[in-house]
């Protein structure tokens, strides 16, 4: 398996929330040396012994990724500790996952970008 550059790796956050991508252990542990764990959970794609999943990403936040020419995540998003509007974007974005409806868009539309 190749390794991954340390260079533009986004927050391992990220690849847990996506629902294709695995998460968990490396394989190969065994109950005598369990270390990180022994199973994968997330295998939506039902890969036969997924070693890791890599997530790339921008990782500098504007203004630094401009000076670098790098793309840059926009808005922040809410899991950020220095995004502003966590709260309130979360809550907007919870709202609206338990009962969608496009009067709640612009509210969250509004919030996002503040953080």
């Amino acid at each position: 398996m190749p390794r991954a550059s340390a260079g533009r790796l986004a927050w391992t956050g990220v690849g847990h929330l996506t629902t294709t991508a695995t998460w968990g252990a490396y394989p190969s542990h065994t109950l005598d040396d369990v270390q990180s764990g022994i199973d994968v959970v997330h295998n939506a794609l039902l890969l036969d012994g997924p070693g890791r999943t890599v997530v790339r990403g921008p990782f500098r936040p504007s203004p630094r990724s401009v000076v670098h020419r790098e793309m840059v995540m926009s808005p922040k998003p809410p899991w950020f500790v220095t995004n502003r509007t966590a709260d309130t974007t979360g809550r907007l974005l919870t709202d609206f996952a338990a009962t969608p409806r496009w009067s709640a868009l612009p509210r969250i539309f509004a919030s996002a970008p503040r953080g």
